[in-house]
């Protein structure tokens, strides 16, 4: 799971609160969780405190600080999807997906059930295009050595671990902002359309706060979704004689134009909650 004993002594320590954090979640105890967490972040600081410099173990306590920040971010995402705070909730969602990518990438931790309840969770959004902008920039500084990370004489590589850091490149002396592109497949999804949210584009991801709000369900148990197409009678089809001007207003005659709009076909999902025990989450 991690690369030193000592982390996995670490992680020991940490995952009692954890779990404890993600079955006070099912209760909607939000504020006893805060307390695990500060917990969790006191035996973290230590640990680095008490650390010897070795590569491997701070990479370990790298990741183990994100399973941590994960259960912050998850505990804001559920807290403001209740409190039907949803635009905000969608930052919480892809912050809580960014760092589940860190977590599988740099260890071994199990975390299907979460990944799975979050992209599922991502399609009840109203989000299929984003904005991205186009900037020019000089270069892109090395977050760990200060050189040109597209350089060969930086020796990081982005998204990698060195001594407990990851290398990023951050954009130094940008000249101009070019263009902004409208994308559906963007690096990062948190720049979107803002919609209000007592909006009718948020009314999938309403009825599953309310369904959660009046105990359907824990929590925990959400992960699948059943999408469909239900037929149902137009509210606006008028019936009329087959050769009189259509009252929708296109000028054709009614039997070569909405004749055959007296039923609609609109998309359905179900929301089907499957059990699923906090105890083994994060393992």
């Amino acid at each position: 799971m991690f690369n030193t004993p000592e982390a996995k002594s670490v992680y020991n320590d940490v995952r009692p609160l954890i779990i404890k954090g993600l079955q006070e979640i099912d209760k909607k105890q939000f504020h006893e969780i805060d307390k695990g967490l500060s917990e969790a972040c006191a035996i973290l600081a230590a640990s680095r405190s008490d650390c010897d410099e070795d590569d491997l173990y701070l990479n370990d306590l790298y990741v183990i600080n994100a399973i941590v920040d994960f259960l912050n971010s998850y505990v804001r995402l559920w807290q403001n999807i209740l409190g039907e705070h949803f635009s905000e909730s969608w930052s919480n969602l892809q912050d809580c997906l960014d760092l589940l990518r860190v977590i599988k990438k740099f260890s071994d931790v199990s975390v299907e059930h979460f990944e799975s309840q979050l992209l599922a969770l991502e399609r009840l959004y109203p989000y299929g295009v984003f904005f991205s902008i186009g900037a020019t920039v000089e270069y892109f500084e090395c977050s760990i050595c200060g050189k040109d990370i597209d350089s060969l004489s930086c020796p990081h590589v982005k998204g990698e671990l060195y001594s407990g850091l990851m290398a990023v490149g951050v954009a130094k002396n940008i000249s101009q902002f070019d263009h902004v592109a409208i994308v559906s497949r963007p690096e990062d999804k948190r720049c979107t359309v803002q919609y209000e949210n007592d909006g009718e584009h948020f009314h999938v991801v309403r009825y599953l706060s309310r369904l959660l709000n009046d105990d359907a369900f824990p929590i925990s148990h959400f992960k699948e979704l059943e999408f469909s197409k239900v037929r149902k009678k137009n509210p606006d089809f008028q019936k009329q004689g087959r050769n009189e001007v259509c009252a929708c207003g296109s000028g054709k005659k009614f039997k070569k134009c909405c004749i055959d709009k007296k039923y609609i076909e609109s998309d359905h999902v179900e929301i089907v909650p499957k059990p699923f025990d906090p105890t083994f989450a994060i393992s």
